[in-house]
């Protein structure tokens, strides 16, 4: 067999190989499985109260911009902010996972997830009545020897009326 063939055979074998080792997500199905989970956990926290919890399958050096687009550095700090606002303006303001909208790897040692979920109506700092909104997430995750872990996070209110009108989508189902 000539070495062009045999090369062609052998990498079409591991492409498939491969491709049934992928979730429709395009992250490795284990990979996924765990941005999932770490995903329902930060939920199930956020429910819970619980900042420690939210941030167990976090690196120690983990980030997070939030929707008020406050800047918080490594474990520490993001656990803390997070503490104080769900013992406070959040306490007992409840977060609904809307949708998993995408995970896929951005390289050999990270995975990247496009998340929507809804926090219920709440009262803000100042007195004011927000109703409840949707908020989209980007998290990043960090391929380590013992699994994901969270190492950038970064959310955004949906403005509703300015998406009745994305220009990034042609089909009004996807808005």
């Amino acid at each position: 067999m000539d070495r062009r063939a045999l090369l062609a055979g052998a990498t079409g074998a591991s492409l498939a190989g491969a491709s049934a080792a992928w979730g429709q997500t395009g992250a490795p199905k284990d990979q996924t499985a765990e941005a999932r989970h770490i995903v329902e956990e930060i939920v199930a926290s956020w429910n819970a109260g619980d900042a420690e919890r939210m941030y167990r399958l976090a690196t120690d050096d983990i980030e997070w911009v939030n929707i008020m687009g406050m800047y918080w550095r490594g474990k520490a700090q993001v656990q803390a902010a997070h503490h104080a606002i769900l013992t406070t303006r959040y306490k007992g303001v409840g977060e609904t996972l809307e949708e998993i909208e995408s995970i896929r790897p951005i390289g050999p040692d990270a995975v990247l997830a496009v998340v929507r979920t809804r926090i219920d109506a709440f009262t803000a700092p100042d007195g004011a009545l927000i109703p409840s909104i949707q908020n989209r997430l980007t998290l990043v995750f960090r391929v380590t020897p013992d699994g994901l872990r969270l190492a950038h996070g970064a959310n955004v209110e949906v403005n509703a009326r300015a998406a009745r009108s994305n220009p990034g989508l042609e089909n009004p189902s996807q808005r």
